[in-house]
């Protein structure tokens, strides 16, 4: 058997050994009810869908929606290699045979990202046909495939590049230019969206070839393969205990001034310690990209008026709903770690004080999700049932929230 072979063999070893190690963990998953809970998100979300479709209003932004939904799918170019960090002892002396084990890994992600964008774009045709619809659905649909193709070529290119700064800047501008290349195909006629299409082709290609590179990335494969690793097991932590993975800190620094309104005292030592666990984790990351995206949802439900308003209400508790699951998982942070019975810190403390900054965080999260519901229906429609039904209803959830959380709080305790 030749070394590439063999090199293919540990690819597919390595998938089937993962996909054995998670196995379990999703069949948790399905016990847990989640399961259902997205069927329900699903349903109402074909029914908005559908509703959306028949009564699609005049003013409704087709550009805007297409060229976000389709940069989102088209420039998500994740790559599992399955690579961990005793590969660069064991595997780099067999660098240069590594192009079989990188086929099977562009293959098996490119095949899944691209069924995703397939399926966004199939969502999103019938509300461009709605529209001016300028060029027809075949010549987006090889457009869309050419410009996913050239997403993946330019994500490889900025993970060889050696300079961090460098590889963000260039992701930043490959994003850039897909969008544009979107809003001109949606836009404007063919032969001028071809034109600027070939222009952007060329000054990427030019681009590209500037920053230095290297031939193997192979500890930045790790690290992505390691983090991709950390959000499997972030998502299992959520409905039971895993194993502990190294975790990852981000500095935030948009949001760090909220660290230094805490004082430094004895009764908020915890109260420090989950604000900034919840700002530095991927958690605070998951969380804030939530509440973006909801905001964003909930704003074109609102102002669509969809189902009278109570559209944009059942936006509003899907997204509630997923950070509150969210923030759950932050009694799981420090549950294990052993300095709390190393230094004299107050123990008695620390439920009160965990309850404090969940229920501080629930409170900013809802009411900026509500405004994004309240204004909207205010200003467009003179609607206000809706968004106060909503208000009422996310109060009661908020007030009922701590007892909950001490009864899982006293379950983890009597576990351990």
């Amino acid at each position: 058997m030749s070394n590439i072979s063999k090199l293919e063999l540990m690819w597919q070893q390595r998938a089937k050994a993962f996909r054995g190690e998670t196995l379990p963990y999703f069949r948790y998953m399905g016990q847990s009810g989640f399961p259902a809970f997205m069927s329900l998100i699903l349903i109402s979300s074909t029914i908005g869908y559908i509703n959306l479709i028949r009564h699609m209003p005049a003013s409704f932004p087709f550009a805007t929606v297409g060229v976000i939904a389709l940069t989102l799918v088209l420039c998500w170019s994740p790559l599992r290699t399955w690579l961990a960090a005793g590969d660069v002892v064991f595997m780099m002396p067999r660098e240069a045979e590594m192009a079989g084990y990188l086929r099977l890994s562009f293959r098996h992600t490119s095949i899944a990202c691209s069924i995703l964008a397939a399926i966004v774009f199939l969502l999103y045709l019938p509300i461009y046909n709605q529209g001016p619809a300028i060029n027809g659905a075949l010549l987006l649909a090889v457009v869309a495939a050419a410009l996913k193709a050239g997403n993946v070529w330019g994500a490889w290119k900025e993970r060889r590049m050696t300079w961090a700064g460098m590889r963000r800047l260039m992701r930043v501008l490959r994003w850039a230019m897909t969008a544009l290349t979107l809003v001109a195909w949606l836009t404007c006629t063919a032969w001028q969206a071809a034109g600027f299409t070939l222009l952007i082709g060329i000054l990427s290609m030019l681009l590209y070839r500037l920053p230095t590179k290297h031939p193997f990335p192979w500890e930045r494969l790790i690290d992505e393969e390691a983090r991709t690793r950390k959000r499997y097991y972030v998502f299992f932590g959520l409905f039971i205990d895993v194993p502990t993975l190294p975790s990852s800190i981000a500095r935030r620094s948009y949001l760090s001034w909220i660290l230094r309104t805490i004082p430094y005292s004895n009764r908020n030592t915890f109260v420090y310690l989950y604000t900034a666990s919840m700002l530095r984790t991927e958690m605070g990351g998951i969380i804030l990209r939530l509440l973006v995206l909801g905001c964003l949802i909930t704003y074109w439900f609102a102002e669509a008026v969809s189902l009278s308003g109570y559209g944009s209400v059942l936006v509003f508790f899907i997204f509630m709903g997923l950070i509150a699951v969210q923030l759950g998982g932050l009694r799981h942070i420090h549950r294990y770690s052993v300095w709390k019975h190393v230094y004299p810190l107050p123990e008695k403390q620390r439920i009160e004080q965990y309850l404090k900054i969940d229920r501080l965080a629930m409170v900013l999260c809802t009411l900026l999700l509500w405004l994004f519901v309240a204004l909207p229906l205010a200003l467009a429609g003179g609607v206000y049932v809706p968004s106060l039904i909503a208000i009422v209803l996310a109060v009661m959830y908020i007030g009922i929230r701590p007892a909950r959380l001490r009864k899982k709080l006293a379950k983890d305790e009597d576990e351990d």
